[in-house]
Parts: C-alpha cells; structure tokens; sequence
C-alpha cells in the first residue's frame, strides 16, 4: 500500500512538473488483449514527460503506468549525445517486493524515420519496448513493434489534427505463444 501511494505522489509530481514547463509529453490509455480469448478491456495508463531547455544538451523526463495489477513511475536525466539521438537515464520504483527499477532509453531520430529503445531492469526482471517508425505524413506513422510480454508485430497511428492520436499494433508473443491486439488512445502535450 505504501508503494503504491509513492507512485500517486509520483505520478501527481510528475504531472505538475508537465503542466509547468516541458518539450514533449503524452498519457495514454492503452489496453492489451489476447485475441483468442474474451478477456474484455484491459486499460493502462500511461504518462511521459520530458523537458529540456532550448539550446540544452540535458533535461528531465518522467514516465509512471498503472493498470489494475502492475505500477511503476520513474525519472532521471535526458541526454541530447548527438543532433539525432537522446538518451533516457533513470531511476525509479515499481510495485514488487524488490521495487527498484533502472531505465535507459535510446531514441534516434532522421527526418520521417525513428527508432525507440527502452531497456527496463529492477525487481521484477527484465522489460523492453523497441518501436521502428515511419512517419507518413503528419497523420499517418507506420513502423514495427517488439514489446516484452506483448509480442512482435506491425503498428499503425493515426493523429487527428488537434494532439490526440489512435494506435493499433496486431502481436505474436514469442514467449507464450500468444496474438494479442495493441490498442491506444494517445493525448500529446
């Protein structure tokens, strides 16, 4: 119980920080299913925030989810180490006996194409997100997925033209052998 009002505290500190002062941010409703069984809508929410000065080559980020049996909220420092790539580093709590948990992040970035990195590692084991994109046009992004307990697959977003944006992403989760549908309902800040 205490670990979970620390990731409130988190997740509210987190979100007056983003209401002050940031460079880029989203919260994310998201839900993951498992396409052969009808185990109804599973949401999470997610929150991210980063900050960086103009001209800065460090800034801040924050990124905290919950869903019904899983929490975690950490931040640390942004590193811009080139004009085409920043990196996450991080620090932060999640809700398990061992609760500490240690980011980094990678993201490259050239003209319409990018490619996210995110490494995960604390009392619960080991997590990653690695997410290839294509950007369209200003509507449209197309890429690849591969999310630990997800799976792997295509992914398709749609962003309207006021910041909300749709994403899906049909998965096969070499792990348990699973399909699982991605779905996600993004707010850019």
């Amino acid at each position: 119980m205490k670990r979970i009002k620390f990731l409130i505290i988190m997740v509210f500190s987190g979100l007056i920080n983003i209401s002050s002062s940031q460079d880029f941010g989203y919260f994310e409703l998201e839900s993951l299913n498992r396409i052969e069984s009808n185990n109804g809508f599973s949401p999470q929410v997610n929150i991210y925030s980063n900050y960086m000065r103009e001209n800065s080559s460090i800034g801040f980020y924050f990124f905290a989810l919950a869903n019904k049996n899983w929490g975690e909220a950490y931040g640390g420092i942004t590193l811009q180490a080139a004009k085409w790539l920043k990196i996450n580093l991080g620090l932060g709590l999640e809700t398990n006996p061992g609760p500490y948990r240690f980011n980094i992040t990678f993201f490259a970035y050239h003209k319409r194409m990018s490619l996210l990195q995110i490494y995960e590692y604390g009392g619960s084991g080991f997590w990653y997100r690695i997410r290839a994109n294509y950007n369209i046009n200003t509507h449209h992004n197309i890429g690849l997925l591969a999310e630990r307990y997800y799976g792997i697959g295509p992914v398709y977003e749609y962003k309207l033209k006021f910041p909300l944006g749709f994403l899906g992403a049909p998965l096969m989760d070499p792990e348990d052998g699973t399909f699982k549908m991605l779905t996600s309902l993004r707010y850019y800040f």
